[in-house]
């Protein structure tokens, strides 16, 4: 590994440390001036004051905010936030099987959209002004144009409503034998149920990476490395795919908004097909004033997008060799 590279490591990493700092200061600053107060959920009319009192001090509300604040920051940094106050269980044993739920329909997602960006996007824009161009971004386009919780309720009511080809909702048939984790989103029924989700995601996001690529394509093709390649005697399959890979930077630039923006539209997707993703986990903690559960939620969104940034850095140097990780 050069001095470089490792020199860009060490400063990512440190730079990424201290977003997870910010971040973890802002998410504790945010929930204590939410209005409400978030025992109202576990106290009834039944309830005195006493076991009111017992309970803010069973969750640790009682301390100072400067000591809930270092022990917030203390746990959290080692992956603990504490007890839900819904659940009465660990948080982690709540937040992250709804992470893995959500990556398992929005990675293939992505990925998937950034296959098509690449592929029709580098197609239509080396056609550009043909029938194929414009019918190749008008129907996109047009698709993209439609909310995504409406696009949801789309495909409800047309695949699972109307032909009931597809179930409404949920991640397994409820009454289901149980099975392992493993078991369960390998099984022909886990790929029945994530279909709509994953169709819903697949069909929102897949028109704006696809005309970045169409709009980088289309300004590679007017430069002379170009005509270099036809000169020598290059096929144009050949030379668009050089053309291709030269336009990757923009598209890997768009990877990192968009993680974020993918998971914040997944609540909606998640919500109008009750999938048990990270995302709807969200919305119950904060209708239910479940404080450590919204809190987390909001952390490991906001590590993956993180994360993500520092893989597209890492990646930039790959897919274009004139990049330097050097400070020149």
């Amino acid at each position: 590994m050069s001095n470089d590279l490792s020199n860009f490591l060490v400063r990512r990493f440190v730079g990424f440390a201290v977003m997870l700092y910010v971040l973890l200061t802002v998410i504790f600053v945010l929930f204590r001036i939410m209005p409400g107060d978030p025992t109202a959920m576990l106290v009834t009319g039944r309830f005195t004051e006493e076991a009111r009192q017992a309970q803010i001090e069973n969750f640790g509300l009682h301390r100072p905010l400067h000591e809930q604040y270092v022990i917030f920051i203390s746990n959290a940094l080692q992956g603990d936030f504490g007890m839900s106050f819904f659940y009465r269980e660990p948080v982690a044993d709540v937040i992250f099987p709804a992470l893995i739920n959500t990556m398992l329909v929005m990675v293939p997602a992505l990925t998937l959209v950034m296959i098509f960006a690449y592929v029709w996007g580098s197609f239509v824009g080396w056609n550009k002004d043909t029938a194929i161009d414009r019918w190749g971004t008008y129907i996109p386009v047009s698709i993209r144009a439609i909310p995504h919780f409406v696009m949801g309720l789309l495909l409800l009511i047309v695949f699972s409503y109307t032909l009931g080809w597809f179930p409404t909702g949920g991640m397994t048939p409820i009454g289901e034998s149980q099975m392992s984790y493993v078991e369960m989103v390998t099984s022909r029924t886990f790929f029945h149920y994530a279909a709509l989700p994953f169709l819903t995601a697949l069909l929102q996001y897949a028109a704006d990476p696809m005309l970045l690529m169409r709009n980088n394509i289309i300004s590679e093709r007017e430069k002379d490395y170009i005509e270099l390649h036809r000169l020598k005697g290059l096929t144009e399959d050949q030379i668009r795919n050089h053309a291709a890979r030269n336009s990757m930077l923009p598209l890997l630039t768009w990877l990192t908004p968009m993680v974020g923006i993918a998971f914040g539209g997944q609540i909606l997707i998640e919500v109008v097909f009750s999938w048990p993703g990270i995302g709807r986990e969200l919305v119950l903690a904060a209708n239910r004033q479940d404080m450590p559960v919204a809190q987390a939620a909001f952390f490991m969104i906001a590590v993956v997008v993180l994360l993500t940034n520092l893989l597209v850095d890492l990646a930039y140097g790959y897919f274009d060799p004139r990049i330097s990780y050097g400070k020149q």
